[in-house]
C-alpha cells in the first residue's frame, strides 16, 4: 500500500510504498541527512521522530532508550504502516561543513578576461571547485559543497556496493550534477566568461564513477595499468552544461585502486616528487593513503581506518558541521591543564564542569551550540583524556581518580562513557559523551594510519632520517600534531618537521589546469609510483597490532610522550 508521509520542518510531501523506508522517501525528495552507511543501520545517524502515524522497524540498538521512548527511529529501518508526519531533528541535518583549504585566503575577484578554467577536488564527502582566470592563472573565486552521491553511503566502499547492486549511472548523475550546481554559483554574475577548460581530482572510485565506469574492478584488482591513465574527455560527454559544452576536461592519473588522482595532486602540491631529499605524505581520511620517496622513487599505500575521524561509527561523532567539536583541553581541578594542552580552534572556546573536578574547554565550528565532536575533537579528546590520567594505554577509563569522583566518567547505556558537554549545553538537548566503544573505533582508525606509514620505513628510511613529513586534507589541516602525536596517529618527530598543505587534490588540479609541465609530472608520478598493497602484509599486521594502545605498545617510540608521563 502506498502512505503519504509529510517531513517537518522541510514541509515537504511524499506517497511512497510500504516496501519503501523512511529513508528512501528523503532520497526521492532530495532532504539529505546524515547516513554514512547506505541503510545498513550500522552508523545510526539517519535519526528521525514519528510524531504521527504507524510504522514497522527494525533495528533500534543504536538508539537509547530514552530514544525510544521520544518516537525516534533510524529512518533507513523504519517503513510506514500508515500515513507519517516525521520531524527530522537537528542531530542528523546535515549543517555547512568546514572546509579549511591550502587556497583558503582567497578573495572573491573579478574575471579580468573572458577565459576561465575550473579546478575540481571530487572528494567522498565534499567537492572543492577553484575558478581560475587562465590570462594570469590567478584563482579568483573557490566554493565547495556536499557531494550528492552522500544519500548512497558515507564512504568509498558502501558506493561502489551500491554501484554493483544498482549500476553505476544514478552515482555519475549525481557527482555531475554536484559540479555543475558549483560551476553555476561560480559563473553567477560573469556572463560571457567561456570556461575552456577544467582539471579534476579526485580518488580512483570518484574518477570511475564520474566517467560513468564500472567502479566494482577497485573490488578485484589493486593495480591495473588503466589507474595510472588520465583521461581527456569533453564537457558535454559527462553533462557539464554549465560549462556550455566548450570545457576541455582533464582528470589527473591514479596510481591504484585505493590511490587515485587526489594523491597525485598531493604529490604534485606537495613537491616531494623534485626533492632529492625523502619525505612523507599522509592523507588522512576513511582511506589513509600515505607515500614516501622522492625525485627518483615513490611508494604509497592505503590502510583502511575506517570512518571514525569522519564521525561513523561513533555515538556522538560527526563531520566538521555546524556545531561540531573541534578542538578541546581538559582543565585540571586545580584550574591548570597540561603545557601541550589543544590551541584555540575557530569558534568560541567554553568551559563545562565542576569547581571541584575537572572541566572540559571546548570549540565548535562556526561558533555553534555543540552538536557533536568531528575527527579533530576525538584526537584532542583522546590525548587529553590519557595525559590527565583519565584514559590507560588500551583506552579503558581508570577505576579511580578525578574524573570518577566528579560523576563525568560514568556508567551509561552503552558502557563506560566520559561526560564531556551536559544536555543543557548543547544544541540537541542531549548530553554529548565519548564511550569506550567510541575509544575502540577511534583506536583501530589511528593503528591503520600509523601501521601503514611504519610499514613503509621498512623500506630503508626511518622515521627520524625522513626530511619532511606532508599532512593532507581538510581533516589535517585542523589537525593539532602535538595531540595526535600523544595518540600514536604521527610518528614522534620535532613539530618543525611536519608541514601541512591543506587540500593538496585541489592544488595539485590547479596546478595541472594552468601548467602543462605540471600535468606532465602528474603523469610522470603515476607512472613511477609503486602501489604496495598491505592487505596480508605480515608487517603491517604487527605493527598494527603495536599501535592498538596510547600512544604505542613499544613506548620507547614516543620519547616526548614518555617525558609528558613522567
Amino acid at each position: 500500500m502506498e502512505y503519504l508521509i509529510e517531513f517537518y520542518p522541510d514541509n515537504k510531501k511524499i506517497r511512497i510504498d510500504d516496501s519503501h523506508s523512511i529513508l528512501d522517501a528523503l532520497t526521492e525528495l532530495g532532504i539529505h541527512i546524515t547516513s554514512l552507511c547506505n541503510g545498513q543501520s550500522t552508523c545510526g545517524k539517519c535519526r528521525v521522530i514519528v510524531g504521527e502515524g504507524k510504522v514497522k522497524t527494525g533495528d533500534t540498538k543504536l538508539l537509547t532508550k530514552k530514544e525510544r521512548e521520544d518516537n525516534y527511529y533510524l529512518a533507513c529501518k523504519t517503513y510506514p504502516c500508515s500515513d507519517l508526519k516525521v520531524i527530522i531533528p537537528d542531530e542528523s541535518t546535515i549543517g555547512e561543513h568546514k572546509i579549511l583549504e591550502h587556497a583558503q585566503g582567497i578573495k572573491k575577484e573579478a574575471l579580468g578576461s573572458k577565459s576561465a578554467g575550473i579546478a575540481v577536488d571530487i572528494g567522498t564527502t565534499t567537492v572543492v571547485a577553484y575558478l581560475v582566470d587562465l590570462e594570469n592563472n590567478k584563482i579568483v573565486d573557490s566554493v565547495s559543497g556536499y557531494n550528492k552521491q552522500m544519500i548512497h553511503g558515507g564512504d568509498v566502499l558502501t558506493r561502489i556496493n551500491y554501484a554493483g547492486e544498482y549500476g553505476v549511472e544514478k552515482l555519475s548523475r549525481l557527482i555531475v550534477e554536484t559540479i555543475n550546481g558549483l560551476i553555476e554559483t561560480l559563473m553567477k554574475e560573469r556572463s560571457g566568461a567561456i570556461i575552456e577548460k577544467m582539471a579534476l581530482a579526485g580518488n580512483t572510485a570518484m574518477t570511475y564513477m564520474l566517467l560513468n565506469k564500472d567502479p566494482t574492478i577497485l573490488k578485484k584488482d589493486q593495480d591495473l595499468d588503466e589507474f595510472k591513465d588520465p583521461h581527456r574527455t569533453g564537457a558535454d560527454q559527462l553533462g557539464i552544461k554549465s560549462a556550455g559544452g566548450l570545457g576541455d576536461i582533464y582528470t589527473l592519473p591514479g596510481i591504484g585502486s585505493y590511490v587515485g588522482g587526489d594523491i597525485v595532486g598531493d604529490i604534485i602540491a606537495s613537491g616531494m616528487h623534485n626533492s632529492e631529499k625523502v619525505s612523507m605524505l599522509i592523507d588522512v581520511g576513511t582511506n589513509g593513503e600515505i607515500v614516501i620517496g622522492n625525485k627518483d622513487w615513490l611508494v604509497t599505500c592505503s590502510t583502511s581506518a575506517g570512518p571514525a575521524f569522519e564521525g561513523g561509527e561513533t555515538g556522538c561523532g560527526m563531520r566538521a558541521t555546524t556545531g561540531a567539536i573541534e578542538k578541546i583541553k581538559i582543565k585540571k581541578p586545580d584550574g591548570t591543564g597540561d603545557e601541550h594542552g589543544a590551541k584555540e580552534g575557530q569558534g568560541t572556546n567554553k568551559d563545562h564542569g565542576t569547581s571541584n573536578g575537572h572541566s572540559v574547554e571546548y570549540a565548535t565550528v562556526h561558533s555553534d551550540k555543540p552538536r557533536g565532536i568531528c575527527g579533530s575533537g576525538f584526537i584532542d579528546l583522546l590525548a587529553e583524556l590519557f595525559l590527565n590520567d583519565i584514559l590507560d594505554h588500551n583506552g579503558k577509563f581508570h577505576s579511580t581518580g578525578t574524573g570518577i569522583e566528579t560523576g563525568r566518567v560514568r556508567d551509561g547505556e552503552f558502557g563506560r562513557e566520559f561526560l564531556v558537554v551536559s544536555g543543557d549545553e548543547t544544541a540537541t538537548g542531549k548530553d554529548i559523551v565519548l564511550t569506550e566503544k567510541d575509544i575502540e573505533g577511534i583506536m583501530f582508525s589511528k593503528a591503520a594510519i600509523y601501521a601503514g606509514a611504519s610499514t613503509l620505513t621498512t623500506l630503508g628510511v626511518s622515521f627520524g632520517e625522513l626530511d619532511r613529513i606532508y599532512v593532507a586534507g581538510g581533516f589535517g589541516y585542523h589537525l593539532d600534531v602535538e595531540k595526535a602525536i600523544v595518540l600514536g596517529l604521527l610518528p614522534d618527530l620535532p613539530k618543525e618537521k611536519f608541514e601541512f598543505i591543506g587540500n593538496g587534490s585541489a592544488s595539485g588540479a590547479y596546478l595541472v589546469l594552468t601548467d602543462d609541465e605540471k600535468r606532465k609530472e602528474a603523469e610522470d608520478v603515476a607512472r613511477k609510483t609503486t602501489y604496495f598493497d598491505l592487505s596480508g602484509d605480515k608487517t603491517f599486521n604487527e605493527e598494527y597490532m603495536a599501535a592498538l594502545a596510547i600512544p604505542h605498545r613499544d613506548i620507547t617510540l614516543f620519547p616526548s610522550v614518555d617525558e609528558l608521563m613522567e
